[in-house]
Formats: structure tokens, C-alpha cells, sequence
């Protein structure tokens, strides 16, 4: 007997997360990671602001990072840290 699978939301997480911090500058990407029992992993990845002085070039790091509880509609039930929007002190 086929097991069933827990629905994918990483999209809707994306969305969700963006809406509530905003969009950080930079922004080079969102990265969903779903981990066991409704929890998701979501790092926010920033290009570094080019410093001109030097000959290297940085890549993109991971700027923001938060765990998610995440219902089984995919609504975001909890975050460590708290989902706060940018700009502010919460």
C-alpha cells in the first residue's frame, strides 16, 4: 500500500514570507526546504553590494534564514525567528 505524501508548499511559503518581511534588497532568491512534520527550513539568499576597491568577485550568501511550522494547507502557523518586516525592530 502506497503511502500518501505530504503536499508540497513550498511556493505558497515563498509568498507568504515575502508578504510578510518584504523584499529584501538584493534579493537573489528564496530557498523552501521541507523538513519533517510540517516544518520547513527557508533561507533568503542576498548579492552582496559590489565593492568596487576589489578584483573579486562575492557570490550570493544566505542573508535571512528562518524555521517554519507550516499547517498541512500550508499556512504558516510559527517562525523562529519571527517573521518581522524588514526596516522595523519588532
Amino acid at each position: 500500500m502506497e503511502q500518501p505524501q505530504e503536499a508540497n508548499h513550498t511556493e505558497r511559503i515563498k509568498s507568504q514570507v515575502l508578504a510578510k518581511i518584504g523584499k529584501p534588497p538584493r534579493l537573489y532568491r528564496v530557498q523552501v526546504s521541507r523538513h519533517h512534520g510540517g516544518n520547513y527550513r527557508v533561507n533568503i539568499w542576498q548579492q552582496p553590494e559590489s565593492d568596487k576597491n576589489i578584483a573579486v568577485t562575492i557570490g550570493p550568501r544566505i542573508g535571512l534564514s528562518y524555521y517554519l511550522t507550516v499547517s498541512d494547507k500550508g499556512e504558516i502557523i510559527n517562525s523562529n525567528p519571527p517573521l518581522t518586516k524588514l526596516g522595523t525592530s519588532a
